[in-house]
């Protein structure tokens, strides 16, 4: 499994660079933020849980243009049995909590973007979505930079020390369900960020004798925001791995 910490990036993303002459250089990199604008709006990650997280997580994922409705189940047994929608686009949200009452995880249920772009356009959304651990990252960047001076220098766990691990990528909903290993400190003694997604493309012919209902999903676990800050915090321990746990017992 591949392991990114906070201050890298994914080697698969990586492209070849082009060295262009400084003027020309200067012309283009003029151009491409301008054209980058709006992806730099929807990537900017969150800091907390809103009754609006998950759509904003969509944006992120496909840089979606199209307005989705959100709903907040408080109650797991709904959400579990809930199904994002085409029309009207809706999303489905859920927040787990620890014993404590503190967030832990935000799941979201989604649209595939070949769904979207089938019934609402070429123009809906981008043609690949991005990955769950990208937003993971994301929203942890925007954690740690809503910190206070103070908070700043309480920090036990430094930028260096966090690992965001790839996706755990499942293709029925019952192993998405699954529990798993979302913060956990690994052998190298470092906080290991895990995010589990669920991806049954639209128009994949894998999946075209899959009931409709089932087709066109997106989903995610991700850490929630004030959980990954009461960890960098010291706030809450950092667990060890289930594996682990099981050994032990």
């Amino acid at each position: 499994m591949a392991t990114y910490p906070l201050g890298s990036h994914n080697p698969a993303s990586t492209k070849r660079r082009l060295i262009l002459p400084p003027r020309l250089f200067l012309t283009v990199v003029s151009i491409v933020a301008l054209l980058l604008q709006p992806i730099a709006s929807f990537a900017a990650g969150q800091s907390a849980i809103t009754d609006t997280f998950c759509t904003e997580i969509q944006t992120s994922i496909m840089g979606n243009t199209i307005p989705a409705q959100n709903i907040v189940h408080s109650d797991k047994e709904t959400f579990v049995l809930s199904k994002a929608s085409i029309d009207p686009l809706r999303n489905e949200q859920f927040t787990e909590l620890g014993e404590d009452n503190l967030p832990r995880m935000v799941s979201c249920k989604m649209k595939t973007p070949d769904h979207i772009r089938e019934f609402y356009g070429e123009t809906a959304t981008s043609e690949e979505p991005r990955s769950c651990e990208a937003i993971n990252r994301e929203n942890m960047a925007a954690v740690i930079a809503s910190l206070s001076d103070t908070e700043s220098e309480q920090r036990v766990i430094a930028d260096e020390q966090i690992v965001f691990d790839d996706d755990l990528t499942e293709f029925m909903g019952v192993n998405w369900l699954k529990p798993f290993d979302m913060a956990y400190r690994g052998e190298d003694g470092h906080l290991h960020i895990q995010s589990k997604g669920l991806r049954v493309d639209w128009t994949s012919l894998i999946f075209k004798l899959v009931p409709e209902r089932f087709r066109g999903a997106l989903y995610c676990h991700l850490i929630a925001p004030e959980y990954a800050k009461a960890l960098i915090l010291g706030e809450a321990h950092v667990p060890a791995p289930m594996a682990m746990i099981r050994v032990r017992n």
